[in-house]
C-alpha cells in the first residue's frame, strides 16, 4: 500500500506540473559566452535603436532622344550624401544612366579627374581620354543637359569645365562655349 501511495503522489506531481504549464511555450536561455554580461530588462520592453532614414533629393536629369533631336527630362533621385560636394558627382553619374532605355545618355562613360565646388563655381576636370562621337548637335545637347541638371542646385552659379586641369572652349571640338558657363548663358 505504501508503494501505491508513493506512485500516486508521483503521478499527481507529474499531472500538476503538466497542467500548470498550459500551452505556454517552453523558453530557453541562449548560451552566453563566458565573460559576456547580459543586461536584465526585468520584463520591460527594450527600445529599438533609431536608424537614420536616407534622405533623398529629387533631381531632373536630362538625356537626348534616340535621334539626338531633343532633350528629354527624367525625374530621378539621389541619396543626400554626408559631404555636400558629393551630390554633384552623383548627379554626373545619373547623366550616364537614364531610367528609360529609349533615352540616350549624353555623358555615357564620362571620366573626370575631379569635381569640386567653391564659392558658387562647380569645376569639372575632365580626362582628355574621353571619346565622343555625337557631332555638333550631340555636343550642344550634352552641354545643355549638364547645365540644366547642375543649375538645379541653387548654390551653383557657374560651371567651369577643364580638360586635364586646363580651361577649354569646347568639350568635343564641335561647339564652343564661354568658360565658365553661367546660369545666364
Amino acid at each position: 500500500m505504501k508503494r501505491v501511495a508513493i506512485l500516486m503522489c508521483a503521478l499527481l506531481t507529474i499531472f500538476a506540473v503538466a497542467c500548470g504549464r498550459g500551452n505556454a511555450p517552453e523558453t530557453t536561455t541562449p548560451e552566453v559566452p563566458p565573460g559576456v554580461e547580459v543586461p536584465s530588462n526585468n520584463g520591460a520592453q527594450t527600445e529599438q535603436p533609431v536608424t537614420d532614414k536616407e534622405v533623398t533629393l529629387p533631381l531632373k536629369v536630362y538625356y537626348a532622344d534616340g535621334d539626338l533631336t531633343q532633350l528629354i527630362e527624367e525625374q530621378q533621385e539621389i541619396v543626400k550624401p554626408k559631404k555636400d560636394e558629393d551630390k554633384y558627382a552623383k548627379a554626373m553619374e545619373l547623366l550616364e544612366k537614364p531610367k528609360k532605355e529609349t533615352n540616350f545618355p549624353l555623358w555615357k562613360n564620362f571620366q573626370y579627374h575631379s569635381i569640386t565646388f567653391n564659392n558658387g563655381t562647380l569645376t569639372i576636370d575632365c580626362k582628355s581620354t574621353n571619346q565622343y562621337n555625337l557631332g555638333s548637335s550631340g555636343e550642344a545637347f550634352a552641354i545643355d543637359a549638364l547645365k540644366q541638371t547642375m543649375f538645379q542646385f541653387s548654390e551653383v552659379k557657374e560651371i567651369n569645365i577643364l580638360v586635364d586641369g586646363k580651361p577649354t572652349e569646347s568639350l568635343m571640338g564641335h561647339v564652343s562655349f564661354t568658360n565658365p558657363i553661367t546660369r545666364e548663358s
